[in-house]
Formats: structure tokens, sequence, C-alpha cells
């Protein structure tokens, strides 16, 4: 049985590395297409497990982009923390460089990518423990960063739009399970998010794949059985934790949705051909009944990460539609 168990851990780490190469691959292609997207301006540090989390201490890389004012000496600005997608198994910080290009072009705001670990290596709750840990540090460091802590948007793009809504549902617990100090403080950094964009989110671990798959408008565009198969063997090994609000922000408690998440300036971007479309409509409207303002948009007759296809010779202009659209939600955050 324990040669077994190794041996399937082999094979799925060996599947990883596959499609990791290939993806790299792919996002090169991408880079290609016009416009050019930006760099990253510079890249920091932070160590893990310096907030409670669980696990090895490890250096997390942040990508920051800048607006062309930018000077931390002079003033703050608001920061857009940003996770990239890949099934919490493949991507990294910098695949997001063309959103981070709109928004630091619309709304002069810091973009933050952050280079969360990874599975099979690091499964659940790790993603969503070095996210919260990110945001707190850089609201530690706001002075050196330019940061104000105040104006805080999160953002990501399918396992990344899972930890758009799980990283503050876990920052706030977090936060909530701190004592307080006798001066009523909890020995943290005061943060506020304001925003969040999330953008085909996978939602819910606890309805199966199957499922999810045949009752989409067109299960012939869903992502393929071998790819979600891998993302979730390698996130999710032990099947109880489906069911944790952490992973599975859609079936989390009413309280829990209520409390850590913004009353307002929540967007979702759902692709009308994705296995994933349909808990990303529920969800966008149970967040309605527990009084958020939220907005929900249908990409039409697109796939699960259309913006992200790699054909260097252009993108689909629906995505630059729906980043404008996000960018305009973010300015009206950043603006209150």
């Amino acid at each position: 049985m324990a040669a077994s168990t190794s041996s399937s851990k082999w094979q799925l780490q060996a599947q990883v590395s596959t499609f990791r190469s290939l993806a790299r691959t792919g996002f090169w292609l991408h880079s290609f297409a016009p416009p050019k997207s930006p760099n990253h301006s510079f890249r920091k540090q932070y160590t893990s497990g310096m907030y409670g989390s669980s696990g090895p201490k490890q250096p997390i890389d942040l990508y920051f982009y800048v607006p062309k004012n930018y000077d931390p000496k002079k003033r703050k600005c608001p920061v857009v923390v940003n996770f990239h997608g890949g099934g919490f198994t493949l991507g990294a910080a910098t695949d997001d460089r063309r959103w981070a290009g709109m928004v630091l072009r619309e709304t002069n705001a810091i973009f933050v990518s952050v280079e969360y670990r990874l599975a099979p290596e690091y499964p659940f709750p790790v993603a969503v423990e070095d996210g919260y840990e990110a945001i707190l540090h850089l609201a530690s460091n706001s002075d050196a960063y330019g940061i104000d802590t105040q104006k805080i948007a999160v953002t990501g793009f399918s396992a990344g739009a899972n930890l758009t809504f799980t990283v503050p549902m876990m920052l706030h617990d977090y936060t909530e399970r701190l004592p307080r100090a006798s001066d009523g403080s909890k020995g943290i950094p005061s943060v506020k998010i304001i925003s969040l964009i999330s953008f085909y989110p996978i939602l819910n671990f606890s309805e199966s794949r199957t499922l999810k798959r045949t009752s989409s408008k067109r299960p012939e565009k869903c992502l393929p059985p071998t790819l979600t198969n891998m993302f979730d063997a390698s996130y999710m090994p032990d099947e109880k934790n489906q069911s944790s609000p952490f992973a599975s922000p859609s079936i989390a408690p009413d309280d829990i949705l209520e409390n850590a998440l913004p009353t307002e300036n929540i967007s979702l971007y759902c692709c009308e051909w994705d296995m994933l479309y349909a808990e990303g409509l529920e969800f966008a409207e149970r967040l309605k009944n527990l009084g958020k303002a939220v907005e929900c948009h249908t990409i039409p007759e697109v796939c699960h990460a259309f913006d992200k296809a790699p054909n260097p010779i252009g993108i689909d202009p629906k995505a630059e539609e729906h980043y404008l659209m996000a960018c305009k939600t973010l300015g009206r955050a950043f603006a209150e």
C-alpha cells in the first residue's frame, strides 16, 4: 500500500511538472500579443509563518508594478493585491502582467502579484495562508512601500479568483482569533479591503467536476478531466477539506461572508462556456441576498481563461473590455 501511494505521488508530480513546462511555454507565447505587457518594477520577499500560518518558513516573492509617479516618500497609493490562476498547481505571479498594466493605466494604484506556493508540494490551505500573510506584510511595511492600508483591493483569476474571497475570509478569521492587548489593539496593522475582483472563480470543491462539466452550456469547451483531476488531486488531497469555507466560499456560513467580505465594490466575471459559470452566478446572488453590492458579468461565448490563450498575434477583445470594466470598479472604490 505504501509503495502504491508513493508511486501515485510520483506520477502526480511528473504530470504536474509536464504541465508546468507547457504552461510556461503558453505564457511565453501569450506575452508577445500586442499591446506589450509591462515588466514588474521590482521584487520583494517576505517570510511565510510570520502571522500564524502552518508549514515551514520560506521566502515568498511579491512582484510590484508601480505607477509612473510612484514615490513612497511623498504619497501613499491604493494597492491591488493579485493572485494568478493555474488550479493552485501551475502558473506564476507574472502571468497577469496584462491585467497589471491595465490597472496601472486606469487607476494609478500599486499592483502587487503574490507568488504563493503551489500544490502538490504545498496543498490546501498553504495558498490561502500565503495570501493573507502577504497582505499583512504589505500593511506592516506600508511606509516603505507607499501603500494606503485603508484602500486595498484583492483580485484574481481562476484559482486566484478563489483566493480573492478566501484570503480576506482567512485574514478575518486570523484577526478575530488574536488576543487583544491592554490598549485594545491586536498587534497587527489595520487593513481595510474595499474591493474584490474575481475572474472565473472556482467556488465549491464539494461539488464534483463531473456535475460541473455536464451542467455547463458547452461541456466540450470545458477544461479536460486530465487537467482538473490533476488540480484537485494536488490541491485537495484530503477530501474532508473540500467543505472548508477557506476552500469553498460559496458554501461558507453567512456570518463569515457578512463579516469578512467588503459590503460593496465586489465584481465577478464568469465565462459562459466555463464549467464554473453556474456557481459564479449563484454565489453572486447569495452575496446580494446578504446585503452586498455585487456586480456579476457574463462574458459571452468564451471558455475558462480565455484571456490567457497562448496566441502571440493578439488577445480576445473581450478581455480588454472586461478588464476596463473591472478597473472602473476599482477606481470607484479607491475614490470613495
